[in-house]
């Protein structure tokens, strides 16, 4: 299948080929996402090298940017197009989404990594966009569950996927 979203957009100012994305094309699109996505954060999390701005907190930015871009123009067109398909497509996508956000926010390993670069973020001479950067990392992952405890973690999930399919309604 030809995927708009899985190739250049050699379109004006780089965006969204709208012409050629037909809704077959969001899941595939998103699983790949996801799994680029897991791939990368798995890549900072076994880095050998201790926790740093570039490799945790920068990388982590950087990571998932073929689910953004699939993320950004299916859930405005979704706002904007009401059809059985753009319903059925965020009926299944977005359990999936919210289990991969939180493989992300609850990953221990990753956690302790941004936690140490937040830590140090003064000793580490951070500055400006840096540091606000490392700060709002630090916080969004306390506030989606990183601190949960590990036993309650499962329960969670539970509520996080429950949430998610709410919002759908």
């Amino acid at each position: 299948m030809d995927n708009p979203f899985l190739g250049e957009w050699n379109t004006p100012y780089n965006i969204p080929d709208f012409e050629k994305i037909k809704p077959e094309h969001y899941l595939p699109a998103f699983d790949e996402g996801m799994k680029q996505q897991k791939a990368e954060i798995d890549a900072i999390v076994n880095n050998t090298e201790a926790p740093s701005f570039e490799n945790t907190i920068e990388a982590l930015e950087y990571s998932g940017e073929l689910l953004n871009e699939v993320s950004a123009v299916f859930f405005n067109l979704a706002e904007c197009i009401n059809s059985e398909k753009m319903e059925a497509i965020a009926e299944e996508v977005t359990p999936k989404f919210s289990a991969h956000g939180d493989d992300i926010m609850l990953n221990d390993k990753l956690f302790a990594r941004v936690k140490a670069v937040y830590d140090q973020r003064e000793q580490l001479g951070l500055q400006g966009e840096q540091l606000r950067l490392t700060e709002e990392t630090y916080k969004n992952f306390v506030r989606n569950g990183a601190n949960v405890p590990a036993e309650k973690q499962a329960r969670f999930r539970e509520i996080n996927s429950l949430l998610a399919s709410l919002t759908q309604s």
